[in-house]
């Protein structure tokens, strides 16, 4: 059986994380998506194209899991909370 991959844009990336789009073109320029990613556009105006299994595999790397005891509303105050109380400890 054949398999396809979905690629993302720069836009449609940032839109799925919910980031900026300039934080998925930092992230890009460090090389963290891998070397799946295509350009598609030149070296003076790049157009990214970004594999779903990059995107997966960048999640998975960074998944932060709850600590038990800490409450969080977001991934972001889960992480603030969680260096807290790692820096207490």
């Amino acid at each position: 059986m054949r398999v396809i991959e979905k690629f993302y844009t720069v836009p449609e990336t940032a839109s799925l994380l919910g980031v900026c789009h300039r934080t998925v073109k930092n992230r890009l320029k460090a090389r963290e998506f891998g070397t799946d990613v295509v350009n598609i556009g030149t070296t003076e105006q790049p157009d990214y194209r970004i594999p779903a299994s990059a995107i997966n595999a960048w999640l998975s790397a960074r998944r932060v899991f709850p600590e038990p005891g800490i409450a969080a509303r977001t991934v972001g105050e889960l992480r603030r909370k969680a260096a807290q109380a790692e820096a207490e400890a």
